[in-house]
Parts: structure tokens; sequence; C-alpha cells
């Protein structure tokens, strides 16, 4: 059973967005998905889901007394600005995350590593078009600011999910996207709207226009009421009803009340069952700036009551294939006209004219598509991440079994050792024709969800002229990490346990810590440095490698490490010796030998490892048994963050031991 999450606004209301993912996942097969939902804000006590859907807590509860909103809109922005603490709040671990919209939904689940991610947009996102706004002004700067947050994290989704031609082409016009898109429009359940749609209503006198959505700016109802002030200098009998609340209700009111349109429009607010309302109007009205697919529309046509609308989401699309309506420019007068003219119309025929449009939204075909894009995302991002286990062979022993055990000659296998319920593995090369070692330590693995034992290099084993021992870091085991620096488990340090049994190990291999190099790039280098210090005689070769991990650019990747590693972080801080190699140094009186490899290009290797470093030794005073760091400098422009080729590893690796 896969295990899914859902990032959305909210699923209090059941009209458009939030009505169409709830017909979505009541119908998923929840054998094969289990769903859990995680609304951002709650605005009633309404739940549209099903029971066998898990509906997480709200980040904030519009519905509780006493309510303290700048206490919760504080909480709010300060989970929206850190990723860890976002994932704090989710207890269990998703084979996908969707967010169902773009705009915060999307920016939470981007937070989420290591997690196959959907993001479906619905809107042509227009209100991120900061060319809108003068250059000069906040507006400017604030909306521009907002879409190169969205930009980069658009990039952050295997798929996306666009739910018309017009939000496709805005996605590719707004952010250059054209791949990994999914073209999935919403659905309607027809048999069910249509048998709601025969509830016994009391109906108003006159004519009845409704529109339906959340009551903000976007939706501009203000146009509505502009051109209902205007019809009604020529005739009064007329109803419009708006279903649906939010944050311009009182702004809305205050405009019927001071024109004196009580009689003619009324805010009925959220109902559940909007469709008799629907059906029994002259048509149905929408003023939106903006819209991705516009559900309401869909369904008016379906009902065979035509709709009024500006030109957005389908509105278009509808009116010149199936001649159901009029699409309308902002203008109060031209709209007033439209009502007056359907008033006219339904005056001489209350006959309803026929729209057959039922085959084109159907929701079997919304559901398939979903669960295939759903399915697809996962498949795509396991054939990414998931590491292959390697074709050696494999001895397993248990860490009191290391002393009488022989290692392996001229034969390439792992050998796995068991001490304290931790595995410590080890891709071991002992070549009968060369008493010297070199032993490599991994950097961070792309994706992490490791679940096998990786060795990064390992295919230089039979290129090199050297016996070698490649480790494995049991760190990337603890919760998916991508890198794990060796810190281990809270008192548990993994990597000077890995050190000493690798000491015991090489001693077997009847190889002297004096002919032993330990190599490793960025956080293999870290490890390295820190190995060296228990393997006594051996020398350390790191290539832009990190130094103090507390400083490390991708500070994100740290917090993960001291969040899934340690039980708190009193913890941590107290071992900053498996941070910092020069708190490792002071703690063991010991500095190996240390050649450093740099690339000036690389900012986050030179200006926030090697100087900090440089400058942090030079108080390191009382260290006795210390032998010299070796600092090589490059400057390679392309490089950036890269290490050394493989030729010239080898090479400088061959130079070190003196081959």
């Amino acid at each position: 059973m896969k295990k899914l999450l859902f990032i959305t606004w909210s699923i209090s209301y059941g009209y458009g967005t939030e009505k169409s993912l709830a017909d979505i996942l009541n119908k998923m097969d929840k054998s094969k998905y289990s769903i859990d939902v995680l609304p951002l804000f709650k605005n009633s006590q309404n739940n549209i889901l099903s029971s066998d859907i898990k509906v997480l807590e709200p980040l904030i509860d519009y519905t509780k007394e006493n309510r303290d909103e700048k206490k919760d809109m504080d909480y709010y922005y300060s989970i929206l600005a850190n990723p860890l603490k976002f994932n704090k709040l989710l207890k269990d671990r998703y084979d996908c995350v969707i967010a169902c919209n773009h705009n915060a939904p999307s920016y939470f689940a981007s937070y989420m590593n290591n997690t196959p991610k959907v993001v479906w947009v619905r809107g042509d996102m227009s209100e991120l078009n900061y060319n809108n706004f003068n250059p000069t002004t906040v507006e400017y700067s604030g909306i521009k600011q907002e879409y190169n947050m969205q930009k980069n994290v658009l990039k952050t989704f295997d798929n996306i999910v666009v739910i018309s031609e017009v939000v496709k082409k805005a996605l590719k016009n707004n952010f250059g996207i054209t791949e990994n898109i999914y073209e999935i429009p919403n659905s309607v359940d027809i048999e069910k709207i249509k048998a709601l749609s025969n509830e016994k209503i009391k109906l108003p006198r006159g004519h009845l226009f409704t529109t339906l959505g959340r009551l903000d700016n976007n939706k501009n109802q203000i146009l509505l009421l502009k051109a209902a002030k205007i019809a009604k200098r020529y005739r009064e009998d007329f109803k419009i009803y708006l279903l649906g609340d939010g944050e311009d209700r009182k702004k809305l009111e205050s405009c019927i009340e001071e024109n004196n349109l009580e009689e003619n429009v009324q805010i009925l607010g959220f109902k559940e069952n909007p469709y008799p309302y629907i059906k029994n109007s002259v048509a149905t009205v929408l003023t939106s700036f903006s819209e991705g697919f516009s559900l309401a529309l869909a369904e008016s046509a379906i009902l065979d009551t035509p709709i009024i609308s500006t030109d957005v989401g389908i509105a278009k699309e509808l009116i010149e294939k199936y001649d159901c309506g009029t699409l309308i420019n902002y203008d109060e007068r031209e709209l007033a006209d439209v009502l007056l003219k359907y008033m006219e119309q339904n005056d001489n025929s209350k006959e309803k004219k026929h729209f057959c449009i039922e085959d084109e939204f159907d929701i079997q075909t919304e559901l398939e598509k979903t669960m295939q894009v759903i399915d697809d995302t996962i498949d795509k991002a396991e054939g990414k991440t998931k590491m292959k286990k390697l074709p050696y062979p494999v001895e397993k022993i248990d860490y009191y079994d290391l002393e009488n055990y022989k290692i392996k000659e001229n034969l390439l296998y792992i050998l796995e050792v068991k001490k304290d319920n931790v595995k410590y593995e080890y891709l071991i090369n002992r070549k009968t024709d060369n008493d010297k070692l070199i032993v490599f330590n991994n950097g961070a693995i792309a994706g992490g969800n490791v679940k096998v034992p990786v060795f990064q290099r390992h295919s230089w084993a039979n290129m090199i002229k050297t016996s070698s021992v490649f480790c494995m870091d049991p760190t990337l085991y603890v919760n998916d990490l991508s890198v794990g620096w060796g810190v281990g488990k809270n008192d548990n340090y993994y990597l000077e346990n890995s050190s000493l049994i690798l000491k015991t190990i090489i001693q077997k291999m009847n190889i002297k810590l004096e002919d032993t190099v330990i190599y490793g790039t960025s956080a293999g280098g870290f490890l390295s440095i820190i190995m060296g210090i228990y393997l006594k005689g051996a020398k350390v070769v790191a290539d832009n490698t990190q130094l103090d991990v507390s400083n490390w650019a991708f500070i994100s990747a740290v917090d993960y490490v001291m969040e899934y590693c340690f039980d708190n972080i009193g913890t941590a801080l107290k071992y900053p010796e498996r941070f910092n190699v020069v708190e490792a140094f002071i703690k063991h009186n010991y500095v190996p030998k240390i050649y450093l490899h740099v690339n000036l290009c690389s900012k986050v290797d030179n200006s926030m490892q090697l100087a900090p470093f440089l400058e942090r030794i030079e108080t390191m005073k009382n260290v006795t048994e210390y032998n010299n760091i070796e600092v090589t400098l490059h400057y390679e422009e392309k490089k950036g963050h890269d290490g050394l080729s493989q030729d010239e590893a080898i090479k400088f690796l061959y130079e070190v031991l003196d081959i």
C-alpha cells in the first residue's frame, strides 16, 4: 500500500478546488492507497472527505474560540520559513506528497526531502506577474520575490499537473516549464450533482442569478454588485445569490447596503448543496480575474444553466464549443446589459436549452489519470534514487568474531560486522602482490533513501595497483539521510566504531598503517580526516572537504542530521568533535598527515571551510602530536565543488604512498 500526503489550503468548503479534490480522494482505491490530508487552514467544521481519509491538524484553525490571530499567523509564518520545523509536524513518512495548489501548499511540499513530489497547478499564476507593478513600488519587489520563490520551488517537483491548456501555456510563458507536465482537467460527478440538483429549496420571486466561490479579491464579486446597481434602474424583478464565504464578505455586505441592493442581492454563505440554486438560475455568473479551470462553470453547463463569465479558465472554450453562455469584459455596464438580456429571454421562454457536455468531464477519467501520475512519480523517483545492491559476495560476522576472522585475499567482497545492532560494512580487496592500501570514504548520496550499502568509486578497486577498502557510513541508514558525517546515534559514535573495526581489518590484512592512505571528497573528506585520527600513522587526502560541518553551506542537511541522529540538541552539543575536525584534533591530541586539495573557485570550500579552518587551527596550541598539513590550491572555474578527476586522484594517491 502506498502512503500519500495531500497538502491543500482547506477542506471545509464543497466548491471549486476543494470539491474537485474531495471527489477524487473519496473515490481512490483505499486498498492501494493510504491517504493523509494536511489542510493549512480550517475555516469551518465541515469535512467533505470520507471517513477512511485521515485529516491532519491544520496549521491554523479559524474555528477555535478566542483565537489569537497574531499568534496564529506568527506560528504559520515560522513554519513556512523553517523546513525542519515543518517536517517535525509530520509523524509519518510518505511514498509521495501532492501539493494540491501552487503557492504555500507547494512551498511546504518542497520541504520534504527524499520524497517523490507532484504539484497541481490550478491557476495561471497571473498574480505573480511582477511586471504589472511599478518597479519602484513595494508591491513590485514583493511580488518579484514571491515569483522567484515559486520558480525555485517548482523545480523540486518530479511532475507538474495542470488542469487546462490555459494553465499549461501560462506555465511555459511565466516560468519556461515545458517538461514533466500532465494535463488533467477537473471533472464532475454528473450523476451525483444531477441528483443533488433536485433537492427542494425556497426560490425567490423573479429572475435568479447565482455566483459561487470564495468571497475574495480575485473572484471580483464587486463587479457583479456594480452591475446589479445599474440593472436595478431598469427592472427590479431579479435576485442574485452569492454562495460562498471569505475575507471580502464584510466589504460586499457594505456595498449591498450602501447601494440599496438588499432586495436584489443576498450573500447566502457556504451551501453544502449549491446545485438546486444553479439549476433554477437564469445563469451562473463568474467575474474572476483569473481561474485555472472553474469547476462551477462546467457544473452549471451540465445542469443546462447558461454561464456569464469573464475570459478565465475554461469559460471561452465552453462557450465557443457548446454555445452555453456569454463572455464579458471587466465592465459593469456591459455585465448589466447581459443580465438584462438574459432576464428578457427568460421572460419569453422558461424552457432551458440542453448543452450535451457530460462526457467531456467524466470523473472516472480524472480519477484514473490522477492515480497514474502519482504512480508514475513514485516509480520515476525510485528509478532515480534507489540504490541497487552491488554484485559482490557478502560475509556477515558479529563484532566478537572479528578477532578470529581471516581476511580473504584476491577477492572483492563485502564484510559486514555487526556491533550493538549496527551494521559496519566494508568492501575489501586484499591484493597479495601489493602491501599498500587505499581506504575510500563516501561523500553525500544523491537522493538519500539508502537501503543497501553504498561504496562510491568501487569500480576503482580493480583499476588501482594497491589493496583497497571502501567504507560505508551506517549513519546514512538513519531516516533516509543523504549525508551523515559518521555522527551515529546519540552516544553511539559510528565513525569511531567504524574506524576501530577498520584498524583491526587492516592489521589482519598484514598492511602497515604507515602504508595506508585514506581518501575522500566533500563529506567523505571529513570522514577521512577523522578516521585518520583513529588510524595513527595513516595519511589522509581530502578533496574539497568539509572541515566544520556546522558551517556547511547546505545547512538543511546539517539540521536533518541533528534532528534524526540525536534525541535533543543538548546531546549533539556534547560532541563538537563529531562536527569539527579541529575539535577532534584537540580531543585526541593528534593531527594526522593531511593533504588538502581546495578549489579557490568554490566558495563553499574556500571561504566557508578552508579559511575558517586555517584561522581556527592557529589557536590550537596544546596538541603535541602534530603532523604537517599540506594545502594545494586549485583555480578551476568550471569545477566548483567537484574534486579531482579519477586520473588526477589516483596519481596523487600513488605519490603519497610512494609508488
